[in-house]
């Protein structure tokens, strides 16, 4: 197996990473890795609906879309991830299976003082406190498994509870997130950095599950660089993958209060309905806008339609 600590704070790269590994590999493979602030949706997910979109783009909180399903998750440096990729043999049985993965996780933080527990939903806990998100990936054809995981060591908990809170009501299909209590374990370690709770985990690694420190190769860099800038990155991936779903907004305009519904389908605004505050140049502002992707350009020219000055304040708020 693989033992591979990522040196890139890029989310989308360590997405990439993910995926180039899975694919175009037949390698066992444990990956350590952290981001820069983002909030990372499952690739079933409305991710308008789970992020506070605003408040992630006014604090360069990126937005990201994972290869697998579940719920969302925040990260920053404060927080470690890791990632297990493995081929199933023929004898096993093409399924979910959580505790495998999770197993060897429970047993090194163990070793370190941290009594972690698994959850009915796939979480691991402390004392109650969710301190782990997982989610997994079957490649069917390839027979091959993506497991990966969030660990809060140091996070800013306070970002990410205004980062996951959205703002406005939402209808659709998507697999909606469920939220927990959650926290820090930094203080149940000895260790006084993140670095040095990585390097911990590393060595657990390698004595649990016989790992052998390995690198990204030439090849690997060129696909990961390819996904991210063709995939991961893009507007279609991130917003776009999203199941069509409506968002009722609601607005202040002079004043006055208004409350609109937005169909999205792929990022395109499909439709319009007006639930409350109709008037004639609001409509026709909405009917502009149709047939356009929600991007900011999008939003600018619908409030300055309406003679109103784009503001940060009115940044994001039809998203």
């Amino acid at each position: 197996m693989r033992l591979i600590q990522s040196s890139s704070r890029d989310v989308y790269f360590n997405l990439a990473a993910e995926d180039c590994l899975l694919n175009h590999t037949r390698d066992n493979v444990v990956m350590l890795w952290q981001s820069d602030a983002a909030v990372v949706c499952g690739k079933h997910q409305n991710l308008c609906a789970e992020a506070n979109y605003a408040f992630c783009k006014q604090n360069n909180i990126s937005l990201a879309r994972r290869l697998s399903g579940g719920g969302t998750v925040y990260h920053d440096v404060g927080n470690v991830n890791f990632t297990f990729i493995q081929n199933l043999e023929d004898h096993e049985e093409l399924n979910i299976n959580f505790k495998r993965f999770l197993d060897p996780v429970i047993a090194v933080l163990g070793s370190m003082g941290v009594k972690a527990t698994y959850s009915g939903r796939n979480d691991l806990l402390v004392d109650g406190f969710k301190i782990s998100g997982n989610a997994e990936h079957l490649h069917q054809q390839r027979r091959r498994v993506l497991h990966h995981g969030t660990l809060l060591f140091n996070s800013k908990l306070d970002s990410l509870g205004k980062a996951l809170h959205s703002v406005g009501k939402y209808e659709s299909k998507a697999v909606k997130s469920v939220r927990s209590k959650v926290m820090n374990i930094q203080h149940l370690t000895p260790f006084q950095s993140t670095e040095s709770f990585i390097e911990a985990l590393a060595a657990g690694f390698i004595q649990h599950l016989g790992a052998n420190i390995s690198f990204l190769n030439d090849e690997e860099l060129h696909i990961i660089q390819e996904l991210r800038q063709q995939k991961y990155a893009t507007t279609s991936w991130i917003q776009g993958y999203s199941p069509v779903y409506t968002a009722k907004k609601e607005l202040l305009f002079n004043n006055k209060p208004v409350v609109i519904g937005l169909r999205v389908n792929k990022g395109i605004i499909e439709d319009f309905q007006i639930h409350l505050g109709h008037d004639n140049a609001l409509e026709q502002a909405l009917k502009d806008i149709t047939g356009k992707e929600l991007s900011e350009d999008t939003e600018e020219h619908f409030f300055q339609s309406l003679g109103i000055d784009y503001t940060p304040e009115l940044q994001y708020s039809l998203f």
